[in-house]
């Protein structure tokens, strides 16, 4: 079984993480939309929960969101995984790249990590400049999908790009997912960030600390 969980944020404790390595099983996989905050933050606190992230022995993959070591995670070595590219960050875990489309339990995700961060965490030292979008980054998930003939079975993304009124705003990243809203087929669009879980309508639904089996 598919879980779902985002914006850990360095917790040890964080609910939906430790519920799945409390019940999975060898075939079981969680998918985390993002904030992982692996090496993030040059604290004891973070220390310890990097080194036990990177200990865990259960199936994980992840997309990056805009509270990540891209630097770190992006030192791992690639390789191709169920049909797209990954970083290979341990055994059991792989970063899930942006703009690819990967086969699981018989059914397609195209997955789409990052956004931008407000002012204040480039004040305190905590930002990448990949955290926004690329036009390399989107052109390849536009192509992608269209080798998939614009139809896939889920969209994870760690934020959903919809309000012209969101601040700050990623374009590149707000222009992708327009276009995914009006060209693509799918099941069901799942996303974090805001630190909510809540269903928006029958299409879009945001995830967080409770796991979301598919």
């Amino acid at each position: 079984m598919i879980y779902l969980i985002s914006d850990i944020h360095g917790d040890i404790n964080f609910k939906g993480l430790q519920d799945y390595l409390r019940i999975a099983t060898d075939e079981d996989l969680l998918i985390i939309l993002g904030d992982v905050g692996v090496n993030f933050e040059k604290t004891d606190e973070n220390a310890l929960f990097s080194e036990f992230f990177l200990s865990i022995k259960k199936n994980i993959a992840f997309i990056d969101g805009n509270h990540d070591n891209f630097t770190y995670i992006r030192s791992f070595p690639k390789e191709t995984w169920n049909g797209g590219e990954v970083h290979r960050i341990s055994d059991h875990i792989v970063h899930l790249e942006r703009g690819n489309i990967y086969e699981l339990f018989g059914k397609t995700f195209f997955t789409f990590g990052g956004c931008k961060s407000s002012a204040v965490w480039a004040d305190m030292g905590l930002w990448y400049p990949e955290e926004a979008a690329t036009e390399e980054e989107c052109r390849l998930a536009r192509d992608n999908l269209k080798k998939h003939n614009y139809s896939v079975d889920y969209v994870l993304t760690h934020k959903r790009e919809h309000s012209k009124s969101s601040v700050p705003r990623d374009e590149k990243l707000y222009d992708l997912c327009e276009f995914i809203d009006k060209n693509v087929a799918y099941k069901k669009w799942y996303f974090g960030h805001s630190h909510k879980k809540c269903v928006v309508d029958t299409k879009h639904e945001f995830i967080y600390d409770e796991l979301k089996s598919l």
